[in-house]
């Protein structure tokens, strides 16, 4: 009986540790960059590195950029054009799009910064989201030049696709069931 009250607490602690790092997410607004770890003709598959996660989407995009870009504090997803988000250092990441986990670009985003924008000769993906973000996006804006997007229901870009050109208010059937992304030009 005692094995099992220890084995028990633990649980209950770990349970406690991991819940509230999910649910702080879902209230936030984060930053990933792209890591790139292969490219197979213009197609540049990355790893997610995390930047950070932050109170306001406009947070999110100056962390993002590396400061390169500064939004008004009051920008939204619904607010937020293309020619907001010029950058005038080459050295400063572009976002190519940004994931909400509620319909109409509303809730907690997810915002993808690469290197470069896609063209002719970059074609961004993520084979998968993580376990944070995997089945957690509802609708999703493109940026960067990457009008054709792809969001695929399981790892590795199985199962049922959707192509938002570039934005999508929602995902239908895919709604809260994203686990891979493609962006294109």
């Amino acid at each position: 009986m005692r094995r099992f009250v220890i084995v028990c607490s633990f649980a209950l602690m770990v349970g406690g540790i991991a819940a509230p790092a999910v649910a702080a997410q879902d209230e936030q607004d984060c930053s990933y960059r792209l890591v790139p770890v292969s490219k197979t003709g213009s197609v540049i598959t990355a790893d997610l590195e995390l930047i950070g996660c932050y109170a306001t989407y406009a947070e999110a995009i100056e962390a993002g950029t590396g400061g390169a870009i500064e939004v008004p504090t009051d920008t939204t997803p619904l607010s937020l054009a293309a020619s907001d988000l010029t950058v005038d250092s080459a050295s400063s990441d572009v976002l190519i799009g940004t994931e909400f986990n509620l319909l109409n670009y509303g809730g907690a985003s997810a915002s993808y910064f690469a290197p470069a924008t896609c063209s002719a000769s970059n074609t961004w993906e993520v084979n998968y989201v993580g376990a944070v973000l995997n089945d957690w996006f509802s609708s999703g804006k493109g940026f960067g030049g990457c009008d054709h997007n792809k969001k695929f229901e399981h790892a590795d870009f199985a199962g049922d696709v959707l192509t938002c050109t570039p934005n999508c208010a929602g995902y239908g059937s895919l709604a809260n069931e994203v686990s891979s992304l493609r962006w294109k030009p």
